[in-house]
């Protein structure tokens, strides 16, 4: 078991890690370096002491995290669960990670469909969340929409409410991987290619429309393309307010045991920012595994 795994690989999630790792905590951090912000940003000129390209400021914290301890692995988290310091943290590839604490740092809010009529039904039939929703559709016919390995562990976690799941990649094509497709297929949930153009109805959904034909659909779970901060949140019970997860000026949540950091906390998109985030939500990390107090400075 992990005293800590980290979801993000970003300068918030880095941050943490070089804290919890330089603390002896046993530290994963999970993620792509690609999908920080800060790897797609052209030249840094803001932070303190520092002028580097985003790529570069990147790897120096990938390695300085590295080096003080850190294991990284390069994978996409599809799901995250658990309470009172025992959390279970599972990737696109099956695997399980166990886990004291668990520091979300994986940026922004969960990707709408960009479906007509998607934002008026919201909580009407059409939801961001399998394990949250799920249960007030048991026995009905229901809708994924997404072509990646999110889309496809969402309809994973439906099959325990209904068997009458399709999956629609939106004309995109499949990039699940062999076993989540092949999980699929053995338990018979159907899997389109066709685009959903709009979802139809007043007070609740009622239908979908696709190519300009009608289909009956009692719920539909928007997963486009890999699981958000919120989508974590909302699963471990965790606040969300203003599209932006709640934490105190330590990165802690309402949840014990779950901190979060970076831009999913609707801080300034700024690295400075977030680095200062990811070393309050690490240090909080630190503090709950010792279960002692910590005389805290800048060499801490």
């Amino acid at each position: 078991m992990y005293d800590v795994i980290i979801i993000g690989c970003g300068p918030a999630g880095l941050s943490a890690a070089i804290y919890t790792a330089r603390s002896q905590l046993k530290t994963l951090v999970l993620g792509s370096k690609e999908e920080s912000m800060l790897w797609k940003a052209h030249f840094i000129q803001n932070y303190f002491g520092v002028e580097l390209e985003g790529k570069d400021m990147l790897e120096k914290g990938i390695d300085q995290a590295k080096k003080l301890g850190s294991e990284l692995v390069e994978a996409e988290v599809v799901s995250a669960k658990g309470a009172d310091g025992s959390f279970t943290v599972t990737t696109a590839d099956n695997k399980e990670y166990e886990t004291k604490t668990i520091i979300i740092a994986t940026g922004t809010a969960c990707e709408p469909a960009g479906i007509k009529n998607e934002k008026e039904l919201v909580g009407k039939g059409v939801s961001y969340c399998a394990i949250c929703d799920g249960f007030f559709y048991k026995g009905k016919k229901v809708a994924v929409i997404g072509n990646g390995n999110y889309a496809a562990h969402e309809a994973v976690e439906l099959l325990s409410f209904t068997k009458d799941i399709t999956v629609f990649s939106q004309g995109k094509k499949w990039e699940m991987s062999p076993e989540f497709k092949k999980a699929l297929e053995k338990k018979n949930v159907k899997l389109r290619k066709e685009k959903i153009h709009e979802f139809a109805g007043d007070k609740a959904l009622k239908s979908v429309l696709i190519d300009g034909k009608e289909e009956k659909f009692d719920g539909v779970f928007v997963a486009m393309g890999t699981a958000s901060a919120l989508n974590f949140a909302q699963k471990l019970g965790i606040e969300i307010k203003n599209n932006a997860i709640v934490i105190d000026r330590n990165g802690n949540t309402n949840v014990k045991g779950v901190f979060a950091a970076g831009n999913c906390t609707g801080c300034y998109p700024q690295v400075a920012v977030d680095v200062g985030e990811g070393a309050a939500a690490g240090l909080s990390a630190i503090k709950l595994v010792k279960g002692k107090k910590m005389h805290i400075d800048y060499c801490t």
